[in-house]
């Protein structure tokens, strides 16, 4: 009993998020819904390899997605039961939803000094079934909101108060830790960067205009103070790029120590831009050099993960945020929330990335639902704006000479509707008036994992031994097929794979190959080598796309 005295209101904040996160997850788990997205399994696998694959190291964590979020997975996929069920990734994402609203709440707190409009942007965030649903996932967007967030909370802290240093170098580390999260996360230290030198250019300026109407005691007094204010802008955007830049700059040197190639992330086959040159060829690349559909694709996305309901109150409360002269700082924060914006809108145009929604996707296409789950990167902005706009209406009542019980009873009318609307809001995505649509893309979208009856076959029948496939076409998950991760030889397995493509009997007992996929190409196209396959191997299984071979006894034999 004592010790939920000693409770603080930001003691049951957290407590909330811990309970709303485990209660999802544990729901997600029941219903074997944790792994719907193929990507959600690929970055368990990635973590998982570093310390169990037929070629264990730090290597494993290639040179395409940004290592942290595997990092911080490596440890929970040591145990088998958390990487097969994707609880890994759970711990992982569910850890980064609750710091997310707590620091959303903090966020708001400092700009609005009101606990209950906090509080009810926690709930905007943390009651968004999009996020509920992606925190219980091993997909690195959680991972990336809670950096984001931790910067953003820091640097405008810093803001408020330059002579405080800390906030500073704490907003580089967690822009440092967001670069190595997701790409994004390059997009926001450079912004910081760029408003850092904002803060103080524009200082500058003000003392370069009040230089030509003082006397020459003053103009000398003036020129002292910008060349103070040139080396603080100086030595604090120092301070602040060497650590945030750092990862940019690590990353760049481990895909030119590993990969032989600086920009591997970029210009690899396997890379998201080589991807979209595939989606260009085929005209499916709608917002490729189109400005207009490029910032129409991200702000529908981001207005269907949001909700139609929150985006209404999210457009006044920005509206009225940007015109409220007491908040000096207001450019700044706008300026942070909106880098997901920007960042998308960007990269859309250039080709970088995709977005398939079923608003606007033309139906001729062969997909309509594709990596719409990047909309959730503004749901801690809309937080942010309807707890603004609920601040600023609970003020109202005092400016009005009222007594103090119709005061708080005007307060607690004015929080009842916003609950109201959060209420509602929760209750068209969950009723379907309004998609889950970050949900529906790994349930049936492109982003969802393939289930095929040979990965079912293979549970059943898998009886030791190496297997050879192409991980990267996903053939079938490994996660769900039993196999053990050191027991797999995937592109990853140098020379292993090598070796494999060319004389598989030698090492491999299974080799699974999907039509149009790495081992096919290698050892069924080619009538030599699929001889050979056919000398050593017998086909266990068939279907129209996938087969399954078994080294026969001659191969054993050789050996």
């Amino acid at each position: 009993m004592n010790i939920f005295k000693r409770l603080t209101f930001q003691d049951l904040i957290l407590l909330g998020l811990i309970a709303l996160s485990v209660v999802t997850t544990y729901i997600m788990y029941e219903k074997n819904l944790i792994l719907l997205y193929g990507d959600s399994e690929s970055h368990l696998n990635i973590a998982k390899r570093v310390t169990s694959s037929i070629t264990p190291g730090l290597a494993q964590l290639g040179g395409i997605w940004l290592p942290l979020p595997h990092v911080m997975m490596l440890p929970f996929t040591l145990f088998d039961p958390l990487w097969r069920s994707g609880l890994a990734g759970s711990i992982v994402s569910g850890a980064s939803y609750v710091i997310s609203g707590f620091y959303i709440y903090k966020l708001v707190l400092l700009v609005t000094k009101s606990r209950m409009a906090s509080t009810v942007g926690v709930l905007v965030f943390a009651l968004n079934p999009n996020v509920l649903y992606l925190q219980t996932t091993a997909m690195t967007e959680l991972p990336l909101i809670a950096f984001f967030i931790l910067s953003t909370y820091h640097f405008i802290r810093f803001v408020k108060d330059d002579s405080r240093i800390m906030n500073l170098i704490f907003a580089a580390f967690f822009g440092f830790c967001a670069s190595l999260s997701r790409y994004d996360g390059w997009f926001l230290v450079l912004a910081e960067a760029m408003l850092l030198i904002f803060y103080y250019a524009r200082e500058l300026m003000l003392i370069t205009l009040t230089v030509g109407r003082q006397v020459e005691l003053g103009v000398t007094a003036s020129r002292q103070r910008m060349v103070k204010t040139w080396q603080t802008l100086e030595g604090k955007l120092i301070l602040f790029s060497v650590l945030a830049f750092l990862g940019i700059g690590l990353w760049l040197l481990w895909n030119w120590l590993i990969l032989k190639d600086p920009f591997y992330f970029t210009n690899s086959p396997f890379s998201a831009k080589s991807q979209q040159k595939g989606w260009l060829g085929m005209g499916e690349l709608p917002t490729y050099h189109d400005i207009f559909l490029s910032f129409t694709y991200y702000a529908v996305t981001s207005l269907v993960n949001i909700g139609y309901i929150m985006s209404c109150l999210v457009a006044a409360g920005l509206v009225l945020f940007l015109l409220d002269k007491k908040q000096k700082e207001r450019f700044y924060i706008t300026a942070l929330l909106f880098v997901p914006f920007i960042f998308y809108v960007v990269t859309l145009y250039l080709g970088q990335s995709v977005i398939f929604i079923p608003e606007l996707t033309p139906t001729a296409f062969r997909w309509n639902l594709f990596n719409v789950r990047y909309g959730v990167m503004m749901i801690p902005a809309s937080s942010f704006y309807v707890d603004y706009l609920l601040g600023e209406i609970l003020r109202y009542p005092f400016h009005l000479k009222l007594p103090n019980l119709l005061r708080m009873t005007t307060k607690a009318a004015f929080v009842f509707v916003f609950l109201a609307f959060i209420g509602w809001q929760t209750f068209r995505f969950a009723n379907g008036t309004e998609t889950v649509i970050s949900f529906l893309d790994g349930y049936q979208g492109l982003s969802s994992s393939p289930q095929p009856d040979a990965q079912r076959w293979i549970k059943t029948n898998y009886d030791g031994g190496l297997l050879l496939m192409d991980d990267y076409a996903r053939t079938l998950s490994v996660i769900k097929s039993g196999v053990p991760m050191n027991q797999v030889i995937y592109i990853g397995n140098k020379p292993y794979w090598e070796n494999a493509l060319n004389e598989p009997e030698r090492e491999v007992t299974w080799i699974v190959m999907q039509k149009g996929d790495a081992v096919w190409t290698a050892l069924y196209s080619d009538e030599y080598k699929q001889g050979r396959l056919f000398k050593y191997y017998e086909k266990a299984y068939t279907s129209p796309d996938i087969l399954v071979f078994k080294r026969n006894s001659a191969a054993v034999a050789m050996n």
